[in-house]
């Protein structure tokens, strides 16, 4: 669980980078999950843009932290930021 400083940190280091997942009018498929695993297994913050309404942006934030084991360290609009420390 991260405290708020450190989510404040990864926010501004989302800031700069590039979404890497793009979740479509399909949703959360398998293969989706999959290749967000292997990117937050790879580099830790993942941005991710969804062509969603909002409850279903809440709904799909909530259902990537539970399948990836990861955080969602902040959302705006179409896009959240996802993090997942590197297993040592």
């Amino acid at each position: 669980m991260l405290n708020s400083a450190e989510k404040k940190h990864l926010r501004g280091v989302a800031q700069r980078l590039a979404a890497g997942v793009h979740v479509g009018k399909q949703g959360l498929t398998d293969t989706l999950i999959a290749e967000l695993d292997q990117l937050l297994k790879r580099d830790e913050l993942v941005k991710v843009k969804f062509v969603l309404d909002r409850e279903g942006i809440k709904t799909a934030i909530a259902d990537i932290e539970q399948r990836t084991d990861s955080e969602c360290v902040g959302s705006v609009g179409k896009t959240a930021a996802f993090y997942r420390p590197k297993a040592d």
